[in-house]
């Protein structure tokens, strides 16, 4: 299911894994929600689950954001009309090695998402990357392209209670229990700017150490793939006697 491109890139990744000394890499899919769904393999397992894939079961495509399973899936049809989709069974995450990354944020971790399919090679109808590629195509037939930008809101609160007593564990989970950093909204003020100061110290600081670490990963990347360029120049022109 790989291309020639995935294909140098698997081979790439496996290199950093093993460069940077990785001890789990994480494969992720996002759902019909945008939640990151997937699993976690140990590092020098990693190699063959690229290849091969990894099972994992269909009810994660039948939660809500709740996470609760929202569809009679143990019924004909699991509630989709689909007989993929009875009695819980798995699917498969295919990784895309294109997407490798070394995350900054959790040690020694690498990060890749996947392609669903289910185990008779049928792409998930409602995967979200196959959704998007189908509908890129057909922009592209009609003679246009997609261009996206993100920007990025958060809300920063004071974490007074994480709920994690036993009692806690309903489901779903009880939302924790957080303090404001100050009495209210001031926009782009400069009236509780000292309030403030210790959290944006604590992220500029967070915030600088993954820069520097992007920027390392980014000098390795660069560094494959000239070495593979090379590689490949050499292969195409072996040397003369």
């Amino acid at each position: 299911m790989w291309n020639d491109e995935q294909f140098e890139a698997a081979a790439r990744a496996d290199k950093w894994i093993e460069e940077h000394g990785l001890e789990v890499v994480r494969l992720s899919f996002p759902d019909q929600h945008g939640i990151l769904r997937g699993k976690t393999v140990v590092a020098n397992e990693a190699a063959a689950v690229m290849r091969n894939g990894c099972s994992i079961t269909t009810t994660l495509l039948a939660k809500d954001t709740a996470h609760k399973t929202v569809f009679p899936v143990f019924t004909p049809g699991g509630g989709f009309g689909m007989a993929e989709m009875e009695g819980g069974g798995d699917f498969l995450m295919i990784a895309d090695p294109l997407t490798f990354r070394v995350l900054p944020w959790a040690p020694r971790t690498g990060w890749m998402l996947c392609d669903i399919y289910f185990a008779n090679g049928k792409p998930v109808p409602f995967s979200t990357r196959h959704l998007y590629r189908r509908v890129l195509q057909r922009l592209a037939e009609a003679g246009f392209d997609y261009v996206a930008g993100l920007e990025v809101e958060f809300h920063v609160f004071k974490l007074d209670d994480p709920r994690l007593m036993p009692a806690d564990a309903t489901w779903p989970g009880e939302a924790p229990r957080v303090s404001l950093l100050s009495q209210g909204y001031q926009y782009l003020t400069e009236t509780r700017f000292d309030q403030f100061e210790p959290t944006l110290e604590t992220c500029a600081a967070r915030s600088s150490r993954s820069a520097c670490h992007c920027a390392r990963s980014r000098s390795s990347s660069v560094r494959a793939s000239a070495s593979s360029r090379s590689s490949r120049r050499s292969d195409s022109h072996p040397p003369t006697p």
